[in-house]
């Protein structure tokens, strides 16, 4: 069967928070850099899709043997990484011609096959099918006077990767970029599509704290 996925993988972002000496989509476990981890996770449960890596120029020598060995290289079209987030995809939509694409952080390689499987399900009847799981922890929001406890069952954390018919997502992508936009679905959203959200999973977390890369380390040997 045609594939019908192009995976929008920006890996463009300079990570200030996990505080290393490089981007935290270049930190290594186990010799290999975090990003070659998700690549592989999104191959093997998209079934071989197509990949666009929106890159920093100087990390791309750096990352060329990894997508060989991963035999990922002639799957993956590279264009430049923009100063935001929203410039990187921005760049990759103009290399998209397959009817479904995926915009997957750079820093999740523990999302499973049953939430990619759930994505797929989705897609097929909805435009716009995003990950999301429950929160966890009790919550509370800022008031005027100070903060109130808020019903967590009514918010949920988003994760990725966030999935669209194409021209949905290049028809979101012509609303010029502000600082309120923080993912793919928002943008989308405010084109009047619906978002349908499907189950993600607990372990697909975003590597952005030291302590997330102890995870990370911890659940590498996993994949």
């Amino acid at each position: 069967t045609m594939n019908k996925w192009t995976l929008i993988v920006p890996a463009g972002g300079v990570g200030s928070r996990m505080g290393a000496n490089r981007p935290k989509q270049y930190l290594e476990i186990a010799g290999k850099p975090l990003l070659i981890y998700t690549l592989k996770a999104l191959d093997q449960h998209f079934h071989q899709p197509k990949f666009i890596l929106a890159m920093a120029t100087e990390w791309v020598e750096y990352m060329l043997p990894f997508l060989n060995e991963a035999g990922l290289t002639e799957r993956c079209t590279l264009v430049a990484g923009g100063k935001e987030r929203y410039d990187s995809v921005k760049n990759a939509l103009t290399e998209v011609h397959t009817p479904w694409v995926g915009v997957h952080d750079a820093v999740r390689p523990f999302v499973s096959q049953e939430t990619v499987d759930r994505l797929c399900e989705g897609i097929a009847h909805h435009a716009a099918v995003i990950p999301v799981v429950g929160l966890k922890e009790s919550l509370r929001k800022k008031t005027s006077i100070g903060t109130e406890a808020v019903d967590r069952s009514h918010f949920m954390n988003v994760q990725t990767p966030q999935c669209f018919h194409l021209e949905y997502l290049q028809r979101a992508y012509e609303i010029p970029f502000d600082e309120t936009v923080t993912d793919d679905a928002s943008l989308v959203e405010r084109t009047g599509v619906t978002i349908h959200t499907v189950l993600g999973n607990d372990e697909n977390i975003k590597i952005t704290t030291p302590i997330d890369l102890i995870l990370a380390t911890q659940l590498v040997p996993t994949l």
